[in-house]
């Protein structure tokens, strides 16, 4: 049997060849030793980092990312490791494996690196019988040439075998996929245009001059980017507050996250948000969040001030299943100053309004909730 593409080079899964330790100004080379026998893949969940398909010749692991300077990327790669791998053409019948994602992004499709619920197609370049070491993929197709496969809902390593028999001899290939749960969400300001036909300018801001009320519209993230969670929902769980000062005294005892009549024990679910892409930018929900409180009476005696603050559980599960699991949860606050500043606060975002601040716009707040992206 010919092999078309025996003289095309492709990588040697089983042998690095060199291996960087990554920075936020530099790298620097590390001896292969560091690896301790581990594949790249095995070595990256032992750092607990995101294992990233870059390209034929090498894989990364990111470890951490955030900002170096004030003005760059908050996804910016500030830590991890670089892993290069021998280049090495086929032999004659050698069995050539590609995948391909059925999310476009994040690029390339080639990765090897998904998330749960994602789909990936398997070719190879002749017929085989495939054999997959793990329950992490449920099989959507398998034909001699291709096997679709689509990922469950736990993360982890899986290795997908590929063989046939020529010339009395049993030739094998194996591919093997990162699967990645999801981690945390991130918010920033949400803007008007992204969620028409909502009307309203610029960003998502309330704050009536001279009053104690703050209000924003969070855009909401599901991390990690190298990933796509096209098929994943989110929901926050109901909690009560711990309520001081003004917050206190004004509600007489805690509020609950999600108002719920009746409820007097802050039980009950949030909305349920999937995600997609706008542009090249993923994972993001299909509704913006709406956080803040305080008092819209200019004469309101706030006293020293006070806060409300909350813990929110998080839960997630795939669109094609009724299993929800734990995210963890989301620290979301509300400090109201002595001097009639407002923060507003929720996992990784921050505004304060001043009591002099004039955003009259409430057209997010008043919005129908059924206003998506």
């Amino acid at each position: 049997m010919d092999n078309s593409n025996k003289h095309k080079l492709h990588r040697n899964n089983d042998k690095v060849i060199s291996l960087y330790a990554l920075s936020s100004l530099s790298c620097r080379q590390l001896p292969l030793s560091t690896l301790k026998g581990l594949r790249p893949m095995e070595h990256c969940a032992l750092n607990k980092g995101e294992f990233i398909t870059v390209s034929e010749e090498f894989d990364r692991c990111v470890t951490a990312r955030g900002k170096v300077f004030s003005d760059d990327d908050p996804d910016s790669i500030i830590a991890g490791y670089d892993y290069n791998y021998e280049m090495v053409a086929y032999e004659d019948g050698e069995i050539e494996l590609t995948s391909e994602t059925k999310n476009t992004f994040p690029a390339p499709r080639s990765r090897r690196n998904i998330g749960v619920g994602e789909v990936v197609t398997i070719k190879s370049n002749v017929g085989v019988t495939w054999r997959i070491d793990s329950k992490l993929v449920s099989i959507i197709k398998r034909e001699a040439k291709e096997l679709c496969i689509r990922a469950r809902d736990k993360g982890g390593i899986c290795t997908i075998t590929a063989s046939y028999k020529r010339k009395g001899k049993t030739i094998k290939n194996s591919i093997t996929f990162t699967i990645v749960e999801p981690k945390m969400l991130r918010y920033s300001l949400a803007k008007y245009q992204d969620y028409k036909p909502l009307e309203g300018k610029g960003s998502m801001l309330y704050h009536s001059k001279g009053t104690y009320e703050g209000l924003v519209g969070l855009r909401i993230q599901l991390l990690p980017i190298s990933v796509n969670f096209s098929n994943v929902l989110v929901r926050e769980l109901n909690c009560a507050s711990v309520n001081t000062g003004y917050f206190k005294d004004a509600s007489k005892g805690p509020n609950c996250h999600i108002h719920i009549p009746g409820d007097t024990q802050c039980t009950g679910n949030g909305e349920e948000v999937n995600f997609k892409a706008i542009g090249n930018t993923i994972n993001i929900a299909n509704t913006f969040d709406i956080v803040g409180g305080g008092d819209n009476d200019p004469k309101a005696d706030i006293g020293n001030g006070g806060s409300m603050k909350l813990t929110i559980p998080l839960e997630w599960r795939l669109d094609k299943s009724a299993n929800w699991k734990s995210m963890g949860s989301v620290k979301q606050d509300i400090v109201l100053w002595a001097n009639g500043n407002i923060t507003i606060s929720k996992g990784n975002f921050n505004r304060t309004f001043t009591k002099n601040d004039d955003y009259p716009d409430r057209s997010f707040v008043d919005h129908n909730p059924k206003n998506k992206i």
